[in-house]
């Protein structure tokens, strides 16, 4: 399959050499932003400020959305927007290890941006307790009342799934029994169908503030590829003025697909 390459420092479009000057321009323009990662990866971490620091200059009102955090937080966000909290105290009050675990110093130069700026901080995911709950039980065995309100999502769909396989084989629930590997895919695709919907939903939420903001969501970036997960979800919620961006190594190819992996790619530093 052909491929191009992704300049260090450029936005292009996925499967060209096309440059695009303009992108954060473009972008801005939209009411969603969807920011994708790898956690561990500091470099992108920094794409991920240099983007919002320049959107900002656009669009001042906007909201950081971020996967790390769930409901549960919020007015622990809050305050820490608020200037509020210490950064001890703040790291100490949502249980950073508990909920996340990734080296907090890869996320707190976001985090103090949104302080540093006033800008409203949204929890975007679900209780780490209740995404293992679906997928040791599947979604149908979980009572309603422990959805965190969330909705029924959207099915899945094939090319999603087929990503999803790839992913659930490197996983040791894999095992070896195919019909139980079966039935624990089944649940591992409900499992992330509900955490996709539920980041979708408190997205979403966010667009019935009058003052239409600027949604920036923070998230890895299986949860944005080629348009499934979260703006999939999205556009079953009947929301689709999304764009999804993605920081990608320059010295890799990037793929040439229908659809493509993202709007837009960032060419970043390799992984070392």
């Amino acid at each position: 399959m052909a491929s191009r390459r992704v300049p260090l420092g450029e936005w292009i479009c996925p499967g060209s050499n096309e440059k695009r000057g303009d992108a954060l321009v473009v972008l801005a323009k939209r009411r969603i932003m969807l920011l994708g990662e790898s956690h561990d990866q500091a470099e992108h971490h920094r794409w991920q400020l240099h983007t919002i620091t320049a959107l900002f200059h656009y669009r001042p009102d906007m909201v950081l959305g971020f996967e790390m955090f769930p409901p549960r937080v919020q007015p622990v966000l809050d305050r820490w927007s608020k200037g509020e909290l210490n950064e001890p105290d703040f790291m100490r009050e949502v249980d950073w290890p508990r909920i996340w675990g990734f080296a907090d110093e890869l996320y707190l130069p976001l985090f103090h941006f949104a302080r540093m700026h006033r800008l409203p901080m949204l929890a975007l995911n679900i209780d780490r307790a209740t995404n293992r709950r679906i997928a040791a039980q599947g979604l149908a065995s979980v009572p309603n009342a422990e959805w965190e309100g969330v909705g029924v999502p959207a099915p899945a769909s094939s090319f999603y799934r087929n990503r999803l396989f790839e992913w659930f084989k490197k996983h040791p629930a894999a095992g070896q029994d195919a019909r139980a590997a079966s039935e624990r895919f089944e649940r591992f695709v409900c499992a992330q169908q509900f955490w996709d919907r539920a980041m979708a939903e408190a997205i979403g939420g966010t667009l019935r503030d009058e003052r239409h903001p600027l949604v920036v969501g923070i998230m890895g970036s299986g949860h944005i590829e080629y348009g499934d997960g979260v703006p999939y979800q999205l556009a079953a919620l009947g929301i689709d003025d999304v764009a999804t961006a993605l920081p990608w190594p320059a010295d890799t190819d990037n793929p040439i697909d229908d659809p493509p992996i993202a709007n837009i790619l960032f060419g970043v530093a390799p992984a070392p």
